[in-house]
């Protein structure tokens, strides 16, 4: 046996902030005595590559100034120059993510952190990513002659202890003071069973361009909670696109998410933006993505490989873009099935997230529910008074199935204060709460599905042994089948 070790050569990598005030001279040259970038390159070069980074999201003539007079005064100096798009340049939180994501593609190298160029936000962001990311990078700051005893620049280290806890104390005040500035305008109600979702959520937030599949039934709150990832996350400030994937037409889909030119067809009357070039920077939201056809899905998977849009008849674009996409099927189902492509939903999954039915939520959750939209809808209809429910009307809803979830519940909510003075009894219900239809149904197709439910139970999930003892002959059958009516395994035991 031979084994073969690849000996991969690890870079020496150097990054730092352009440092706006010392970096140049007054008349806004590059200064070539008390710059610390400069002054890296003229005395303590030891790197394969210098990555500058800049604050600014376009062109700055600065960056080209600095760039070019390192590169003039030592050419065997590789440098790169990059515009990192950071808005606040004192919002740690945004900083921190967007560094994050430049180091993280460095994992394989040696990293030095310059620490002395930048504002103070991006020095602490700088010491969070260094002590948490795990990565080989070490922090060195630069003393200048003015102030050293030697009368000479002197390099520094930095030397930390690698932890955890500061990034989770600083980081916590951020996200907790962003949340508060966000409730102010979001009146939703966050019961006990959707908190490790909503907490999940957070991390999510703080971590861009990891894509998101949300799953749930219809109904459950899929829009609300990828628009809550969005406003706390770094592209709060930028758009936020929602569209339903299944209520558009390959063609017109297609046409909506990626923009297309005029003329190129029947109702192209002018140039038209998709909606992924005009939520750039910012985030998208498919919503019913399980029903987009193989060609849509081959597509989308290389919008989200390559970065770049194709609109109809128009030059390929690239976007920023974070995509969030949600479903009510059951994806990997429909993946073994051939209905969905494995790579593509692999690369939506990469941060999962489940959003419980109503029902599953229990009875406690229901009322919770119950109160919290009585409340909300006596502000928007502007009632003097919040509707009283007999006890038999609660009793009722409890025990209701709820098929439309959080969004039935609403919707009822709101019907009974259009039709009720100041209280509501079991005969102000709508039909299909006092005599809901029976679970019995002469429809094959619902007769097959409830069978295969029970066969399955009676099988604990095991899909081979369900295919098996239902005489399909194919275990393929069964998945198909699976996927066609929707049926969830995870309500199985395994």
């Amino acid at each position: 046996m031979y084994i073969f070790i690849s000996n991969i050569d690890i870079m020496k990598i150097l990054i730092s902030w352009m440092a706006f005030n010392s970096d140049f001279t007054k008349n806004g040259n590059v200064e070539t005595e008390n710059s610390p970038n400069y002054n890296m390159h003229k005395y303590y070069w030891d790197y394969d590559k210098h990555v500058i980074l800049c604050s600014s999201a376009k062109e700055d003539i600065r960056l080209e100034k600095l760039e070019n007079k390192l590169r003039l005064d030592f050419p065997d100096h590789e440098i790169e120059a990059i515009y990192m798009g950071i808005s606040d340049i004192i919002d740690i939180n945004e900083i921190k993510v967007k560094i994050e994501t430049l180091l993280l593609s460095f994992k394989d190298d040696s990293v030095t952190i310059f620490f002395s160029p930048g504002t103070s936000a991006m020095q602490v962001a700088w010491y969070i990513c260094h002590t948490t990311l795990q990565l080989n990078t070490k922090l060195v700051q630069m003393r200048p002659a003015t102030k050293s005893k030697s009368r000479k620049n002197e390099l520094i280290e930095i030397i930390t202890e690698t932890s955890s806890l500061p990034v989770t104390s600083i980081l916590k005040e951020l996200i907790v003071d962003q949340r508060d500035r966000i409730n102010t305008f979001d009146d939703f109600k966050y019961t006990d069973s959707i908190l490790p979702v909503y907490n999940k959520a957070d991390k999510i937030a703080n971590t861009d361009r990891v894509t998101v599949l949300i799953n749930g039934e219809t109904g459950t709150g899929k829009e609300h909670l990828a628009s809550y990832i969005h406003k706390n996350s770094v592209r709060a400030k930028a758009p936020f696109i929602a569209i339903n994937c299944s209520a558009l037409n390959d063609e017109l889909l297609t046409a909506e998410l990626f923009g297309y030119k005029k003329g190129s067809y029947s109702f192209a009357y002018e140039d038209r933006k998709g909606l992924f070039e005009r939520a750039d920077k910012g985030t998208i939201f498919l919503d019913e993505i399980g029903d987009i056809s193989p060609k849509l899905q081959q597509t989308l998977l290389r919008v989200l490989q390559e970065k770049e849009i194709q609109p109809l008849q128009k030059n390929p674009i690239k976007v920023d873009v974070r995509v969030i996409a949600a479903t009510n099927k059951n994806l990997p189902e429909l993946c073994k099935a051939g209905i969905f492509r494995w790579d593509l939903y692999y690369r939506l999954a990469i941060a999962e997230l489940e959003l419980p039915s109503l029902m599953a939520r229990g009875s406690e959750e229901i009322d919770e529910m119950i109160d919290f939209f009585l409340v909300r809808k006596m502000k928007e209809l502007r009632k003097k008074s919040i509707l009283k429910l007999s006890a038999d009307v609660r009793q009722l809803l409890r025990n209701h199935t709820w098929p439309g979830n959080v969004r039935e519940l609403e919707n009822l909510i709101e019907t009974l204060y259009v039709f009720c003075e100041t209280s509501a009894s079991i005969k102000d219900l709508p039909e299909r709460f006092k005599n809901p239809p029976s679970e019995k149904s002469l429809k094959w197709k619902d007769v097959e599905k409830e069978h295969i439910k029970y066969v399955l139970r009676l099988k604990k999930g095991n899909q081979r042994q369900a295919s098996l003892a239902l005489d399909y002959g194919s275990i393929n059958t069964l998945r198909k089948k699976i996927a066609l009516y929707k049926i969830r395994l995870d309500n199985f035991d395994n």
